[in-house]
């Protein structure tokens, strides 16, 4: 894949092979863009506009997997517009590094994927910035808001990198990296107090703060914010059933909510956020381990509470995190756990955290807690449970439908579950309500051309969202051709939609289902088996202008996944390994490869 510019910056020889599966438009950008990441001769790429006024253009960048950090990055640039700022927002992954050494000043919001890794989009960039060397950086000028989630290990690991990385190869920090933990308001009004005072003698004299500039929301805004993570709707349960049959190791149920008169929207491919209580047992555990009356009061952001309630509705129970070790490491001053959260051994703590709960850490160490305030204060705060929303408001209008698996497991002689798919199964009725907003996923739609095939891989609960996709195109009529791959342990018990598949099929809203039951036969079975067993008629797909939609477990099958399309495109493209990486990632540049990974 050897490439050279011609004058200009256009590519002498293409990088993308003739039949890469990519229209003409397609084509030229990601030829361009990879012409440039490879060679880094483009010195005329992503210039300036040549009315750019110098010293107050900036670059607000987002890499964005569900569409947080694109919301965030698109507020801010309409705030820097209106303090006099020649802003605009744009995706990082469609810069290369010799167009952001021009951009001036860029500030980034930056989520991580999965456990570490960069958004699907900005995964080319992400390699560039690794392989940079030298000063290539030198002039920019940059401030990077990390979003992540605490209970990974890499935590806000790919908003770090590009911090780090930006510093090495030669740019200015503006202001100090801000690090977020899943709830981003707060830090991303801090990041952006930090950057105005930094950034106000960069804008023009004449430039008065309009309203709104401060961050305060428009009407228009707040009823777009309404039941927001903050406000949420307190939606009925219609209906819990459970999907397996007789005879399943599992317990998946198909959650039904009535949006009554909330005029809550949603589209296909969005997530619902859900605010559940954690168990009443492992409340009373809690309490009894540090000796604290139910009653005790204490104090949350200024409100006050029973030590209970707080525990119940806004603290992190069933997950034990590193930052809540390390903090009750430095109360408990056991040299045992006090050595365990040295830098150094980040594998061990990883270790000792998998299985365990703040439970066991307050069992082990009980004098450590006493006070209720301490209490409450050691621990993280709730954080909402997101699921993919597997039902379309064309469909079924005024509901939203969840398809949630009951987590369940034995473990220190108890037994333990996940808070929120335990609360739907155990102790929320019908007739109940249920705290919940809607989380939008813009990466994760529907293509706009309703003529364009899709392919949908969604094993086990990651069904929900290709069930949403097929009821919409049948409830709007909509044409192109569709293939699912779904699966599951057994046929019998756990094909999750079955008649209703069947049905898609039957009207031929549904073009093909592969299905891979891994238990019905002596070898395990995948979808990714079956994948590769139709890696021929995929790879056409694929040249047909097909988009590729990938949901469920982020730790195993989303990698598993992503080989095997490596695979199908090297084999059946005719490529090499490296050919095939770099063909996913301008697929997924494209927005033709999106995942909703967990």
């Amino acid at each position: 894949m050897n490439a050279l510019l011609e004058a200009g910056g256009r590519p002498a020889v293409e990088l993308l092979p003739p039949d890469a599966p990519f229209s003409a438009e397609q084509r030229a950008w990601l030829n361009g863009f990879f012409a440039g990441l490879l060679t880094r001769l483009g010195e005329n790429a992503g210039a300036p506009a040549a009315d750019a006024r110098p010293g107050l253009a900036l670059k607000v960048l987002f890499a964005s997997q569900t569409g947080t950090a694109e919301r965030l990055a698109r507020k801010l640039a309409k705030e820097a517009k209106g303090r006099g700022f020649d802003a605009d927002a744009r995706d990082l992954g469609s810069l290369s590094l010799d167009a952001l050494a021009r951009a001036g000043h860029a500030l980034v919001i930056a989520s991580t994927h999965g456990d570490g890794d960069a958004p699907d989009a900005a995964a080319a960039f992400a390699a560039e910035l690794a392989a940079a060397q030298g000063s290539v950086l030198a002039g920019l000028k940059y401030a990077v808001l990390a979003l992540g989630d605490s209970s990974y290990a890499r935590f806000c690991h790919f908003g770090k990198l590009i911090d780090e990385r930006f510093e090495a190869l030669g740019a200015v920090r503006v202001a100090d990296r801000i690090d977020a933990d899943v709830d981003v308001e707060r830090p991303y009004a801090a990041f952006r107090e930090r950057l105005w005072s930094q950034l106000q003698g960069e804008a023009p004299a004449s430039a008065a703060s309009p309203a709104g500039a401060d961050g305060a929301a428009d009407p228009g805004q707040a009823a777009e914010e309404r039941f927001g993570r903050n406000d949420p709707f307190a939606a009925e349960l219609l209906g819990k059933a459970v999907l397996n049959g007789a005879g399943s190791g599992k317990e998946v149920r198909h959650i039904v909510l009535s949006l009554g008169e909330s005029n809550l929207a949603y589209d296909p491919g969005d997530a619902l956020g859900i605010w559940p209580r954690q168990a009443p047992e492992l409340v009373t555990a809690i309490l009894s381990a540090t000796a604290t009356p139910a009653e005790a009061q204490v104090s949350i952001d200024g409100e006050e509470l029973s030590v209970a309630e707080a525990l119940a509705t806004r603290r992190e129970l069933t997950v034990l995190t590193a930052p809540t070790v390390i903090r009750f490491a430095g109360l408990a001053g056991d040299p045992g756990l006090q050595s365990l959260v040295q830098p150094d051994r980040s594998a061990e703590l990883q270790r000792f955290l998998h299985g365990k709960d703040v439970l066991d850490l307050l069992q082990a160490h009980p004098a450590v807690a006493r006070d209720p305030q301490v209490l409450v204060d050691l621990l993280p705060p709730l954080k909402p449970r997101l699921y993919s929303i597997s039902s379309s408001p064309a469909a079924f209008p005024g509901q939203v439908h969840l398809t949630i698996a009951t987590v369940r497991y034995e473990g220190g002689g108890r037994h333990r579950g996940g808070v929120a798919s335990t609360w739907f199964a155990d102790r929320v009725d019908p007739g109940g309500g249920v705290p919940v907003f809607v989380q939008r996923n813009p990466r994760f739609r529907l293509p706009p051309d309703p003529g364009t095939p899709i392919v949908m891989i969604g094993p086990g609960t990651g069904i929900a969202p290709f069930r949403a996709f097929l009821h919409h195109r049948r409830c709007r009529g909509l044409t192109g051709r569709t293939w699912l791959f779904f699966g599951e342990r057994h046929a019998r018990s756990d094909f999750l939609y079955r008649s209703e598949l069947e049905s898609f099929l039957k009207a031929q809203h549904l073009s093909r289902l592969d299905t891979a039951f891994s238990r019905d036969q002596p070898e395990k079975v995948y979808v990714q088996h079956r994948m590769l067993e139709a890696g021929r008629e995929l790879w056409s797909w694929l040249q047909d202008g097909a988009s590729i939609y990938v949901c469920g477990d982020a730790s195993q099958m989303a990698r598993d996944v992503d080989a095997a399309l490596q695979a199908i495109v090297a084999r059946h493209g005719r490529r090499s390994e490296a050919q095939a990486k770099v063909e996913l990632r301008a697929l997924a540049a494209a927005g033709r490869y999106v995942r909703d990974v967990y």
